[in-house]
């Protein structure tokens, strides 16, 4: 599979047009502040918007016939640049994860944005980035990266010389495969919304200030004329209006995010589809996990239910504040079950945490507590509302501390996997991590610490552009030696 050199499909100079007025939308209308201090006519006005789309038309034209690029079977060359030309080669065995986009606006012309990252990739930024792709081509790049990956001898396919397939490529084009993949799981909607109103920050914060807005009223009717009264009706039923309109805008933003959301795997890497109106597809290679996260905040742990997150090496998610969920949902009771179906290699049989069987609950308590008192004293004498406020925030910190010392601690799934259980805020955490991705392992202690036997063990993973730690906050350094042999083993 030869290809010569290309140029993208001519929506691009659309789409790059609508980029730079987005881009330089701001600077326009200073410039036309600058320039005109009067008000200026409307034959001014529409000249001035004209002159701007059609600078943008020009650039986006340029930048449209400077991208060219060429596949053939062993890499995507990409040569772009407006003023300074860049030439990016990635062979397709270096290609860890490949995105796909596909906008609304892409759909009726079968294109996808297109996002091809490399370990080299920093955080948020792909190496080779397509803004529009025929189906047809991304369905050969993924055969390539696919035959890259695990070389195969001739098929009576390709010595008969028809193009390559690829179930995962086929699967984005809605077609039916003859080889489906091995293992699929689906959200459902009803499972989406359950997801959205289980959200802690969201909830949580339409919770706390319609309280206190409901519990303050009263005591400002006390000291108020009708009018004012009146007044602070509208305004209360004003706020709690925009508080449940932001609520219900949070709810559909997961539904539009999460529609459709579909995890397959053929036991070599993940493909995850998600998105509405506009349906992204992730590939993801197994050998680039670093680990999980699963995590249960306290409105999910009533209803038994948790989430699992990738923790993903550098490359190899598709946005620096976008989260990639492996489950975004799943129930307590299917939790080991499903994990060990789209990850066979990794362990995840439990049997019982080793845990601090004397916790001292001082050490997790005592900053969040002295520092809340301090804090509640000082501003009682000032505001009452204020050390209220203070009481609850650090009041949560003091029992998420008790918690983490009750809840926390470690098993050896196998001599290759960790679980390690901890608190994080009011979320309770479960990494499970794999001996060869982590990075180091690390025991601080102080002199009073040490001899009560207390330690910090922490165990850092690299993942995208930041370190990703688990740690277990006083425990015993008689443990703490056990993790280092077997992770010195």
């Amino acid at each position: 599979m030869i290809y010569e050199k290309q140029r993208l499909p001519l929506l691009c100079i659309g789409l790059y047009w609508f980029k730079n007025c987005k881009n330089f939308l701001v600077l326009a209308f200073l410039l036309v502040f600058k320039l005109f201090n009067d008000a200026p006519s409307l034959p001014m006005i529409l000249g001035g918007i004209l002159l701007f789309l059609l600078v943008c038309l020009i650039f986006a034209v340029l930048s449209y016939t400077r991208f060219t690029f060429q596949i053939d079977q062993t890499s995507v060359l990409v040569n772009k640049g407006l003023f300074i030309q860049k030439q990016t080669i990635l062979p397709f065995e270096r290609i860890q994860t490949i995105q796909e986009n596909h906008y609304f606006y892409l759909r009726p012309f079968k294109l996808a944005e297109v996002k091809l990252e490399s370990a080299a990739s920093s955080s948020g930024e792909a190496e080779i980035l397509f803004p529009a792709l025929p189906l047809v081509l991304i369905a050969s790049i993924e055969a390539s990266k696919k035959a890259a990956a695990t070389p195969q001898e001739p098929t009576a396919q390709a010595a008969s010389g028809e193009e390559p397939t690829n179930n995962y490529a086929t699967v984005f084009s809605g077609e039916e495969t003859a080889n489906p993949p091995l293992e699929t799981f689906t959200l459902k909607f009803k499972e989406i919304f359950l997801f959205s109103i289980t959200d802690f920050s969201v909830f949580t914060l339409v919770l706390v200030i319609g309280y206190n807005v409901l519990d303050n009223i009263p005591n400002l009717f006390a000291y108020a004329s009708e009018l004012q009264q009146l007044g602070l009706l509208l305004g209360a039923a004003l706020l709690l209006g925009l508080l449940i309109l932001f609520f219900f805008l949070a709810i559909a933003r997961n539904l539009f995010r999460y529609y459709g959301f579909t995890v397959e795997t053929n036991q070599q890497q993940l493909l995850i589809t998600q998105g509405l109106f506009s349906k992204r597809h992730q590939t993801i290679p197994l050998a680039r996990i670093q680990g999980l996260s699963v995590e249960q905040n306290l409105y999910r742990r009533i209803f038994h239910l948790s989430s699992v997150k990738l923790l993903l090496a550098a490359g190899s998610s598709s946005e620096s504040d976008d989260t990639v969920y492996l489950f975004p949902i799943l129930k307590e009771a299917q939790l080991t079950e499903t994990l060990a179906r789209f990850l066979p290699e990794w362990s995840f049989q439990q049997t019982a945490l080793v845990k601090n069987p004397r916790p001292n609950f001082w050490y997790f308590c005592r900053w969040p507590l002295l520092l809340g008192l301090l804090a509640v004293g000082i501003s009682a004498f000032f505001f009452w509302w204020l050390a209220l406020i203070f009481f609850v925030f650090f009041g949560s910190f003091v029992l998420s501390s008790i918690w983490r010392g009750k809840i926390q601690g470690y098993q050896f799934l196998d001599n290759h996997v960790l679980l390690c259980q901890t608190i994080r805020g009011l979320s309770k955490v479960t990494a499970y991590l794999k001996k060869n991705k982590i990075q180091d392992f690390t025991v601080t202690t102080t002199y009073w610490q040490h001899k009560k036997g207390l330690g910090k063990s922490q165990l850092t993973i690299k993942t995208e552009d930041t370190l990703t730690e688990s740690k277990l906050f006083y425990f015993p350094l008689t443990e703490a030696e056990k993790l280092r042999r077997w992770f010195l083993s």
